[in-house]
């Protein structure tokens, strides 16, 4: 079996990502993440990533409680809970994606903000479920 690693430092790294929230269907958002390229161009290798459930899309509160089940891992990618339901660890897929659901009962407005390697932070939309 082979594996595929990073590339080389400058080769092609993972320098900024996409965070599209998909249309609520009872409660449940899904979530795309697709990591990027310098040039654009989406991912050809796994990369790791953290991810936080903020309060505000500047990033100055963590969410009250994440949502009711929070974010689980959809299709592509894995992800691990180090704070439940408040930040995690991800992996993308070989293609640079990684798929998530947002599930929230209690309709707690909350950003999900995704921390690249660079340390960039890129944020999404408000998750937002509707009564």
């Amino acid at each position: 079996m082979v594996y595929q690693s990073s590339p080389v430092a400058g080769a092609s790294d993972c320098v900024n990502a996409t965070v599209t929230l998909g249309a609520e269907a009872g409660d449940t958002i899904p979530i795309t993440i697709q990591l990027l390229d310098a040039a654009g161009s989406d991912l050809d290798y796994v990369e790791e990533v953290s991810i936080a459930i903020f309060a505000n899309v500047g990033r100055t509160a963590y969410a009250t409680t994440g949502g009711d089940t929070g974010i689980e891992i959809g299709t592509d990618g894995a992800l691990q809970a180090i704070v439940a339901k408040k930040y995690f660890k991800a992996t993308c897929e070989i293609d640079g994606d990684i798929d998530l659901t947002w599930t929230d009962t209690a309709h707690e407005v909350c950003f999900l903000g995704l921390k690249l390697p660079n340390g960039k932070w890129v944020m999404s939309a408000a998750l937002t479920t509707v009564a």
